[in-house]
């Protein structure tokens, strides 16, 4: 009887720390799959703010021009919408949900144009005029 209640408490012990490694290894790979999704959210959100700061630019070139441009950008980062915003001579395109910023200072052009508009990434494009020295983003 001895040996059989010794049988089962090995079979027991092993179970439990097969149990423990799993867990131990599935929070390991939990950890591992959040940061890389934000380093991967954060990366985007710089690729869609070096996009627009580059039209932006673009525009600038065309000084005594009224233009526009019409940018295609992708509708979600990380399955989420986000928001880009002209603040004071300021880029700033942030993700609703996580709160990922990306700021950029637009090349110090705030010192010759106004910038001013906002807008969600809902529609998958975005339109930036140039009228005078106003930039607005649509």
């Amino acid at each position: 009887m001895r040996k059989a209640q010794t049988l089962i408490f090995e079979q027991v012990l092993i179970f439990m720390i097969s149990v423990a490694i799993f867990i131990v290894c599935f929070g390991l790979f939990q950890l591992y799959q959040s940061y890389f999704t934000d380093v991967s959210a954060n990366d985007q959100v710089k690729a869609v703010r070096d996009l627009i700061s580059a039209q932006v630019l673009q525009l600038s070139k065309f000084e005594h021009l009224n233009v526009s441009a019409e940018l295609k950008i992708p509708k979600k980062i990380s399955g989420e919408g986000y928001d880009m915003l002209f603040t004071g001579s300021r880029l700033n395109v942030t993700i609703r949900e996580t709160g990922i910023t990306a700021t950029s200072d637009l090349y110090q052009l705030g010192k010759r144009y106004t910038f001013s508009g906002n807008s969600t990434s809902s529609k998958g494009e975005i339109i930036i005029y140039k009228r005078g020295y106003n930039i607005i983003l649509e």
